[in-house]
């Protein structure tokens, strides 16, 4: 002990001495202006050197796609011959059979459906508006926009139209405005129909976060500003709306630098890395690109000290950090409070937090115990590991030649619960009405219960979460690629079949589709799908997973290797695992995307038909029942009843809002949803 306190003891004389003399060097430099010979004054926020990140909106993909005969004529035979299995209809498909969405409404009103159109009808099926839109999209509780062709207007939830003029787009926002949109561009009104922003922008989105409300106003598709919510006030800034962070209703958090929204600039500029650290302190870090040191300073650029730091983390409630220094190259790690004075001293290999009040740290002989912030040890470092298992506990792991003997600790009272405990790690499991957890030993896992009691069957190589919240499955890993997996819940018990009259319990690998049926593939490397029933079909491909499809009783495959299929309830091949990627099927469309080959890509319709055949080589949803189609390297648009309303001749092809906008060369022009020219 005498040897490792004298040793503690010179580690905290070394970093002390490196704090003073890094002290000595700063203590009259005030500012990081000063430091950094930085200008006070901040920068414009278009000169700021970041590099322009506003993203393109829906672009059409620059993707390879020669035509391949071969491959289009394999996909008409192969979609022709397993069709007629996707019109299946018993109860047992029925069963799993999803609705039509609806929109429901606070009043009791909800939408309804008819010959593919959508209408409003009250609580009582008395209906408000026949089926005449086309989409339906809700808006909060109190509204829905509505399209009928081209144009939408806003409805009340008792059906109603609010505004008197229609528009290509309308998105409500949290301000009780609209945004709209007319053939000049994109705008903002009141729900009366006042003009806030006119319309003549290339887009506009709402951006609300920590209380704070701005319009993200788009004059192109890379240059933009906010606005404020009375759109008096203007914030030019080269970034999207995603990098914007919102301290509070002056500071903004931003790509490198910190901005002040009401002076309209920068604070920070140059080649410097900025990070805040406490919204609540307005704290933030800051070092030069050239310099791995990192000063604690206000907003305002003061320095809080003139100490520099390897790092500090976020400050918590507690208004504590934990912050380190360099010495040697080696990190030391102490305890802070936002004035940046040292709570504990780092001298620490390691530091972190259990909870508010108490602290894991490592020394430099690598013990490890547990502190409180008022740097009081609690429990003592004699421990190889201490790691937090849930808020209430800690396992202390000791090591001794290789045995494990652990404690697990309250962290409440820092008393010892339970001694000698075989494990390295315990973690909670995210499984289970009750609290299990998972424990690890000398390369095997368990499961154990509340009072860290062994409930699983045995001792694997891996445990991994089930298919259900209920299930675990632990896998042992053999020699030559040989594996032996069981099944077991959340008390331990083992999870049998039945396949040909023979209880099976151990599986080389296991797949519960639903509860009624599953996949195994037995230890003889024979395949089934197995109902609870007891009927086995014999199926002896390696699934890497199946999921179930949103339509009918119909479930997506895909077996190791990357191809992908289909199957019903009751494990029949529906479409065998050919093709390159199918999607689960969209509740709004019918459709699941699907890619054959690299060249062949499109939508099948819950009919298990091509959406348009084999006719283009790639479509995209556009949405409002539009797709942009693909030939010879030129992108058009086709309507859901395959009708060609834009010619398949450009470059590019995307949605801003309810217009389509089309590229060749320079030219952009737009057309409206049915396919109109736009002047």
């Amino acid at each position: 002990m005498k040897i490792k306190t004298n040793h503690l003891l010179l580690v905290t004389l070394l970093v002390l001495n490196t704090l003073n003399s890094f002290s000595q060097q700063t203590d009259q430099v005030k500012t990081i202006f000063e430091l950094f010979n930085m200008a006070a004054e901040g920068c414009s926020l278009l000169d700021n050197n970041q590099e322009d990140v506003v993203e393109s909106i829906m672009m059409g993909e620059n993707v390879s796609n020669k035509k391949n005969e071969v491959n289009e004529k394999d996909l008409d035979l192969l979609m022709k011959a397993y069709t007629p299995l996707f019109k299946r209809n018993d109860k047992v498909s029925s069963k799993y059979e999803k609705k039509a969405p609806i929109v429901k409404f606070e009043n009791g009103n909800q939408s309804f459906k008819k010959d593919g159109k959508y209408g409003i009808k009250n609580a009582k099926g008395t209906i408000l508006i026949p089926a005449e839109f086309h989409t339906i999209v809700q808006s909060g509780e109190n509204g829905f926009v509505g399209y009928e062709n081209q144009f939408c207007n806003y409805y009340l939830n008792d059906g109603e139209k609010l505004l008197r003029g229609d528009y290509y787009y309308i998105k409500p926002t949290v301000k009780n405005t609209l945004i709209v949109q007319t053939k000049e561009g994109f705008g903002v009104i009141s729900k009366n129909e006042e003009v806030i922003i006119s319309p003549s922008y290339y887009h506009i989105k709402d951006v609300f976060k920590n209380e704070q409300f701005y319009y993200w106003v788009l004059k192109s598709k890379k240059i933009g500003f906010y606005m404020s919510e009375n759109a008096k006030d203007t914030t030019f800034i080269n970034t999207t709306p995603n990098e914007i962070e919102f301290i509070d209703s002056i500071y903004w958090k931003s790509y490198r630098t910190i901005i002040n929204s009401k002076t309209k600039r920068n604070l920070f500029c140059g080649k410097y890395v900025v990070e805040v650290v406490s919204d609540k302190h307005q704290l933030a870090l800051i070092r030069k690109y050239s310099n791995r040191l990192k000063y604690l300073i206000k907003f305002n650029g003061d320095l809080v000290n003139n100490l520099p730091f390897a790092d500090i983390r976020k400050f918590r409630d507690n208004n504590l950090a934990i912050a380190s220094i360099k010495k040697e190259r080696k990190s030391f790690y102490g305890l802070i409070d936002k004035n940046g004075e040292w709570i504990i001293k780092p001298i620490y290999s390691r530091l972190q937090f259990l909870n508010d009040s108490k602290l894991l740290a490592t020394d430099s002989n690598k013990k490890t115990g547990i502190l409180t912030i008022e740097n009081k040890t609690i429990i003592a470092f004699d421990y190889d590991n201490v790691q937090k298992i849930n808020e209430h506990y800690a396992l202390a792991v000791k090591l001794d030649n290789k045995l494990i003997s652990s404690d697990i600790i309250d962290l409440q009272n820092a008393e010892i619960i339970k001694s000698k405990v075989p494990y390295a790690i315990i973690t909670k499991a995210k499984r289970c009405d009750t609290e299990v957890f998972i424990g690890k030993r000398n390369r095997t896992e368990c499961v154990l219960n509340s009072d860290f009691e062994k409930i699983s069957p045995a001792d694997y190589t891996r445990v991994f979460y089930g298919p259900n919240d209920n299930l675990f499955i632990g896998t042992n890993f053999l020699e030559n690629n040989k594996r032996q997996s069981q099944v077991f819940n959340c008390k331990g018990k083992l999870q049998t079949l039945n396949i040909k009259g023979k209880t099976y319990d151990t599986f080389y690998n296991y797949e519960e589709i639903t509860p009624e049926l599953h996949h195994v593939l037995l230890l003889t490397g024979e395949g089934y799908f197995v109902s609870t029933k007891g009927k086995a079909i014999e199926n002896n491909t390696h699934w890497q997973y199946i999921e179930y499809s949103n339509i009918k009783d119909l479930f997506i495959t895909m077996k190791y290797g990357g191809k992908y299929g289909i199957i019903n309830s009751l494990g029949e091949t529906i479409i065998p695992p050919l093709f390159k990627y199918i999607s689960t099927f969209d509740s709004e469309t019918g459709l699941a995307k699907y890619s054959f080959d690299k060249n062949r890509k499109g939508y099948i319709t819950v009919d298990g038909k091509l959406l348009f055949g084999t006719k283009y080589i790639e479509t995209g949803v556009l949405d409002y029942g539009n797709f942009k189609v693909k030939n010879n390297e030129k992108w058009g648009v086709v309507n859901l009843n395959g009708d060609e309303i834009v010619p398949i001749k450009y470059s590019e092809i995307w949605l801003n809002g309810g217009l389509i906008y089309v590229k060749q060369g320079n030219s952009v022009q737009h057309f409206d949803l049915l396919g109109n020219f736009m002047e």
